[in-house]
């Protein structure tokens, strides 16, 4: 009888990228990535689910790099199915890699050419160090410089201290910063939490020795309170 996607991914797809190196921690599972509304100044997150969030390994006390999306079909289907859906998330995300795999093939689309290549051995899958090595063609970068340490610094209170699209800004800040970019521009919406993105850039950039002295310039006193709060609780 052939596997659902459940079954696929748990006796399939699981053991098969674990061969390739994807450990347990470096893989965040079934991430929830709707659409996210602000309503009444709240953000509120719509339906939408990343079944791998692929990250690359980082050293003691430090937190892993998101770096691509593989999402699971049944095996019945085709590998590519997956794609378009996944380059929407890759988006949301901000990661370069996407994937798709139906548990023995697997579909990979390509950042600089747009092209999509099909029907590749699952056994080949990129291993962490084939796309470290990718991105760091592709961003101008390596990721053992010291600039780009702070990409690895882990939040301030935790994973559960930000929203997926926060974190998504303040990586491709950072990178910005990495690749020797000295200005920066995020449009958010009110509600979405700039104080707390400006809060955890801030605390990134200082632990990784990047930071010494910060202007936080705002337009209203509430702001200024608020703002000197948090930065003063990290």
């Amino acid at each position: 009888m052939p596997r659902n996607e459940d079954l696929t991914r748990q006796e399939l797809l699981n053991p098969k990228i674990r061969d390739r190196g994807w450990i347990e921690d470096l893989i965040r599972a079934e991430r929830t990535v709707g659409q996210v509304e602000i309503i009444a100044g709240r953000p509120r997150r719509g339906k939408g689910r990343v079944d791998y969030l692929l990250c690359l390994p980082a050293g003691a006390g430090k937190s892993p790099l998101p770096i691509a999306i593989l999402e699971a079909k049944k095996e019945t289907e085709f590998p590519g199915l997956g794609i378009q859906q996944a380059q929407a998330y890759r988006q949301r995300f901000n990661v370069p890699f996407v994937f798709s795999s139906n548990g023995h093939l697997y579909s990979q689309w390509d950042e600089q050419t747009g092209q999509v290549v099909d029907n590749l051995p699952l056994e080949q899958f990129p291993t962490p160090a084939d796309l470290r090595a990718q991105y760091e063609a592709i961003k101008g970068y390596s990721l053992a410089e010291r600039d780009a340490q702070s990409l690895f610094v882990p939040y301030k209170g935790g994973e559960a201290a930000r929203w997926y699209f926060q974190d998504a800004a303040i990586r491709a800040t950072l990178e910005k910063i990495t690749r020797g970019g000295n200005r920066v521009l995020l449009s958010l919406a009110t509600g979405t939490g700039k104080t707390i993105i400006a809060v955890q850039l801030l605390h990134k950039l200082a632990q990784s020795g990047q930071l010494t002295k910060a202007l936080f310039v705002c337009d209203r006193d509430e702001l200024r309170t608020q703002g000197w709060s948090k930065m003063h609780a990290i």
